[in-house]
């Protein structure tokens, strides 16, 4: 009986990996005949336009997708940037597995790639010159998943157990939105902060301040440089985390941080109560939550006999915040603290 059942399921999965067809061809200008290296080739459900599985062609501009459901009506798009879009529609089936559709020619097109493309048929990804560009609706992710868990499922891209990012191999030196920095320099600011749900388009190029300050042109000697575009109608928010306790002999603790990011605006509001002579927050949950400048942070007062009010206004139309502080009278014996701080 054990033996029929091994039997079974030996054949249902050899019935399964020989289901599968595959669509092969090569892509190239109309005009020179010259191979498109890099176009992309997405195949989708005919019927209602999910994404079944993409690739990118080779520099001779060939391209062979594997793993292509059988009895299925399916289309692929091929495109390109500065050329038109081709569509084309199959069905592979069982006596008819493996489609060739030859040299497939793109005739070049002055207008852009969104303008040609239909909004349901972008493809996942895009390359355009010295920009990798990510569609990230084309990667589901869990309801409340973060920018982080969005960015472990992009091809290329590898996020360690610190939040450090890597893009083919390249170190990410920052993560901008909207192409402005969002709360400072720390990439994490953004991928343990934003929902994927509102994310629009995820931009990799390199890092052409590095390449100014090594006086290299070389590109493959500098990291990368990523940048989230925000969903039209998403361009506000906040986030924050708040905490508080108690315990013995009437000691206590409270405080918490609130980021707010409108347009170009963005203002962080930290604030901090106890009777522990301590401070609420250390300089690193200030860097990774607050996103304040390190100089701004060790010229502060912190101390447990003081009370401080320090205010600096952030807009990305300025070249530098500005900064106010003013410092008040001795707290009382107890040590009882409060700071409050708006970058």
């Amino acid at each position: 009986m054990r033996l029929t059942i091994v039997t079974i399921l030996i054949s249902l999965f050899s019935l399964n990996a020989f289901s599968q067809g595959t669509l092969k061809g090569k892509i190239a200008d109309s005009a020179g005949k010259q191979p498109l290296g890099l176009a992309t080739i997405t195949v989708f459900k005919a019927a209602d336009t999910a994404i079944i599985t993409y690739r990118l062609s080779n520099p001779e501009g060939e391209f062979k997708i594997p793993g292509l459901p059988l009895g299925l009506n399916c289309r692929a798009v091929i495109s390109f940037s500065g050329y038109r879009v081709y569509r084309g529609e199959f069905t592979l089936t069982a006596a008819q597995p493996q489609l060739d559709w030859g040299t497939i020619l793109l005739p070049p097109d002055s207008k852009s790639l969104d303008e040609v493309l239909v909004i349901a048929e972008r493809p996942p990804v895009t390359v355009r010159r010295d920009t990798i560009e990510f569609n990230a609706s084309a990667f589901k992710t869990i309801p409340n998943a973060l920018v982080e868990d969005l960015l472990k499922k992009l091809p290329g891209v590898q996020v360690d157990a610190d939040g450090n990012i890597t893009v083919n191999g390249k170190p990410v030196n920052r993560i901008q939105v909207d192409g402005k920095n969002f709360f400072g320099d720390d990439p994490k600011m953004a991928t343990r902060n934003l929902p994927a749900n509102v994310i629009d388009k995820v931009q990799v190029t390199d890092d052409k301040d590095e390449l100014l300050r090594n006086g290299d042109d070389n590109v493959n000697n500098v990291g990368k440089v990523i940048n989230i575009t925000l969903k039209k109608g998403v361009k506000k928010g906040w986030f924050g985390k708040l905490y508080a306790g108690g315990g013995t002999t009437d000691r206590y603790e409270a405080g918490g941080i609130a980021n707010i990011f409108r347009d170009t605006l963005q203002v962080s509001v930290l604030g901090y109560l106890n009777n522990l002579n301590k401070p609420g927050f250390g300089f690193t949950d200030l860097m990774q939550t607050g996103g304040f400048q390190p100089a701004f942070l060790f010229a502060s007062s912190f101390s447990a006999t003081s009370k401080s009010i320090f205010l600096s206004f952030t807009d990305s139309l300025m070249r530098s915040p500005l900064r106010t502080s003013a410092s008040g009278p001795p707290a009382a014996a107890s040590g009882e603290t409060c700071s409050t701080m708006v970058p």
